[in-house]
């Protein structure tokens, strides 16, 4: 309680209802007349600024105040006695002011001052340390959302790009395969000329010395061609699938003892149970052409590794969700998921970007043809699977293989007995009329002698339409041999269609320089240009069952 004025009754009685009041508020307040002596405080004013209580009395100098904040660092290093000074000249204007102070204690205090008429002022003293608080609180969750925010959208920004680079990559490498397939037909027409003429000349003349001397070595090229031509028409996804429902675990342990014999001592191969339950793994693959993929894999595991090294390889099921798929670019579900990984020299992010291109490679010239992860994409992308690639320099690769499952053992029907393989063809004069279709001329030429070799007499045509006259006008074609792709708007599918559905041939067997499974009619054989004439006689006798 402040001491009292000397004041009459009725005045003493107002001035302490008006100070009772005054400590009250929540605000401290002080008031200074004109010559700066304390006319008026609360004792919010004397707490908040932590004043002894005997420095404020009627008529106190404002100085003194001053001075006594100056004195214990109110108002920062300096000369005291120069700070007090500035203050109460500044007061002295008895301007109106409003400002902010940190206490010591960390207090922050609002200070606004007030002229009053006839000189002096009033000034407001409001504590606001946690209104401060709760901002600061507010603006480092903000903050820390907008960082979160920010990080979030470059991660979406990179997935993005990610996502980007993915679909561009994919349809780099669509494109790439559209024009390897259109090269890998004709470039099969021209070798089956050449490998037709070649083995004919070799079988006329096989005691003419210039034979091996001239003849085999050209013939054994174009063969290595035709190998190379397969190669393309695999990552074009061109090349015909035997799909079986296999058992994955026993196609990786007889894979891995091919490799195994190529393998330095120094370098392990180990088969991984991915799940810990030896649990049966089953796809829906061709057997062969998947063999061949992990061969690719394993010795390309085998050339990144170093000494002392390890390759694992294994095979677990597995199901993809929705995003895991699309990150694919396959159809959610069940799958086979193949491991290869190495801790070789792993690859950067140059080669990765180009990893399955063909004819891209970085072994040394004469190591390999750049066309072995080419010819595994377009087979697991043919096959409705997908392939992932993970690498870093200096941290091993790691192959994935996500192949179509296939059903439980117990589930599968029994397979029938596979058929005996065909007799040798025997040249006969009664195996009867072959209608051969084909719109190139010297494929027709390389064919038909084969076929008259083989014992028919033949009959031809240049395209599909044609092809369909001659099976309306001509009776007794035991044999029709077409190609798939021909120009005129009558392909050979529906050429081996109509010689089916109206019988009008006993045997019907397409032939193709690229053959994607979507141009197969059930029951027909389809040959895959170049072709051996054993290899044709085979096809012929498969068609009769």
């Amino acid at each position: 309680m402040h001491d009292a004025p000397s004041l009459p009754a009725e005045a003493l009685g107002r001035y302490q209802t008006l100070q009772a009041g005054l400590d009250l508020l929540d605000q401290g307040l002080s008031i200074f007349d004109g010559d700066l002596r304390l006319v008026a405080w609360n004792t919010a004013y004397v707490r908040l600024l932590d004043f002894p209580e005997d420095m404020a009395y009627l008529g106190a100098p404002f100085e003194s105040f001053i001075r006594y904040n100056a004195k214990r660092g109110e108002y920062g290093p300096g000369d005291p006695e120069a700070l007090v000074a500035e203050r109460v000249e500044a007061a002295r204007g008895f301007e109106s002011h409003e400002i902010e102070r940190t206490r010591p204690d960390g207090r922050v205090l609002r200070i606004r001052g007030m002229p009053l008429p006839g000189h002096g002022f009033v000034t407001l003293y409001s504590d606001v340390t946690a209104q401060r608080a709760a901002e600061r609180t507010i603006l480092e969750q903000n903050a820390e959302l907008e960082s979160r925010v920010a990080a979030r959208t470059g991660e979406l920004l990179r997935e993005q790009k990610r996502s980007q680079e993915l679909i561009a990559r994919a349809q780099k490498l669509e494109a790439l395969g559209q024009l390897t397939g259109g090269l890998a037909h004709d470039f099969n027409n021209i070798l089956t000329v050449v490998i037709g003429n070649l083995a004919a000349l070799a079988r006329v003349r096989g005691d003419d010395p210039l034979v091996p001397e001239f003849v085999q070595p050209a013939l054994d090229a174009s063969r290595r061609g035709a190998d190379l031509v397969k190669g393309l028409l695999s990552f074009a996804r061109r090349q015909p699938l035997k799909a079986v429902n296999l058992d994955v675990c026993a196609l990786l342990e007889s894979t891995a003892k091919l490799v195994r014999r190529s393998l330095p001592e120094s370098l392990s191969l180990d088969i991984l149970d991915i799940l810990g339950t030896r649990a049966p793994v089953r796809a829906w693959i061709d057997a062969g052409l998947l063999e061949q993929a992990l061969l690719n894999l394993l010795l390309n595991a085998r050339d990144a590794a170093r000494p002392g090294g390890r390759i694992q390889i294994g095979a677990t099921q597995a199901v993809l969700d929705a995003p895991a798929a699309q990150a694919l670019h396959v159809a959610p579900g069940p799958y086979a998921h193949v491991q290869v990984r190495d801790d070789g020299a792993g690859m950067d992010a140059h080669t990765l970007a180009h990893i399955f291109e063909p004819f891209f490679t970085t072994k040394q010239a004469g190591r390999g043809s750049g066309l072995g992860m080419a010819m595994v994409y377009g087979f697991i992308k043919q096959s409705g699977g997908a392939i992932e690639v993970r690498s870093a320099p200096g941290q091993g690769t790691t192959v994935s293989l996500w192949l179509p499952a296939g059903v439980p053992e117990e589930a599968q029907a029994a397979a029938p007995a596979p058929a005996p393989a065909p007799s040798e063809a025997v040249p006969s004069a009664e195996r009867g009329l072959a209608l051969l279709v084909d719109d190139d001329d010297e494929v027709r030429r390389v064919v038909r002698r084969d076929l008259l070799a083989l014992g028919y007499s033949v009959l031809e045509a240049g395209n599909g339409a044609e092809a369909l006259s001659l099976l309306a006008r001509t009776d007794g074609i035991v044999l029709l041999l077409s190609d798939v792709s021909m120009p005129g708007g009558v392909d050979g599918r529906e050429v081996a269609r109509a010689a089916r559905e109206g019988r009008r041939a006993h045997a019907v067997v397409l032939m193709s320089g690229y053959a994607p499974g979507d141009l197969r009619v059930p029951g027909v054989p389809l040959l895959a240009k170049p072709f051996t004439r054993a290899q044709l006689d085979k096809a012929i006798e498969a068609s009769k069952r």
